[in-house]
């Protein structure tokens, strides 16, 4: 697959893979980074976007990434990667969270870095992480850049919400595909 790089006028080359334990740096700051884009009209705050939340996502990605822990074991975990294997994006899969789940696949994470939004990157890890079958995707309400992303990708709104408290109130609604 290919994307255009919006710095050059020359098209530059991603792939698709899974990510490894050295990846974890990248992982994290594509982990943060995303959030600062998609939430920094809504949370604030070094917990948020700084080198806490960079060293809290090493945690997280460790263990995910890390054989025989649950997280590792029953996620899914893709990356993308530029034309020199520097990591560009990310996207993870775990099964839902809900009691009564209205799909088998949640599609849980997925952020890129802010050069690549607009190539085709995050249509190819979605199908990539969820290997074109049903999933669900808890997305914020106060985003419409990512629910027009993913309306694109085959997911509408089935009418759920829940508030994130932890999150400042944070309002998700869930679509399905």
């Amino acid at each position: 697959m290919s994307a255009p790089d919006p710095a050059s006028p020359t098209e530059q080359a991603f792939t698709i893979s899974t990510p490894t334990l050295a990846d974890v740096p990248a992982l994290a700051r594509i982990h943060v980074r995303g959030w600062e884009l998609a939430y920094s009209h809504l949370l604030h705050g070094e917990q948020w976007f700084g080198q806490e939340a960079i060293d809290r996502r090493i945690t997280h990605w460790t263990s995910w990434l890390t054989p025989g822990t649950p997280a590792a074991d029953e996620g899914r975990y893709r990356v993308g990667r530029d034309g020199v294997g520097a990591v560009i994006g990310l996207a993870a899969s775990w099964p839902p969270r809900e009691a009564q789940p209205v799909r088998p696949r949640e599609l849980s994470l997925l952020y890129l870095d802010e050069e690549w939004l607009g190539t085709g990157l995050a249509a190819a890890l979605t199908e990539a992480i969820l290997e074109g079958g049903p999933a669900s995707v808890w997305v914020a309400e106060d985003n419409p850049r990512a629910r027009r992303f993913y309306e694109k990708a085959g997911f509408a709104p089935d009418g759920a919400a829940r508030v994130e408290e932890h999150l400042g109130s944070l309002r998700d609604l869930r679509m399905v595909r």
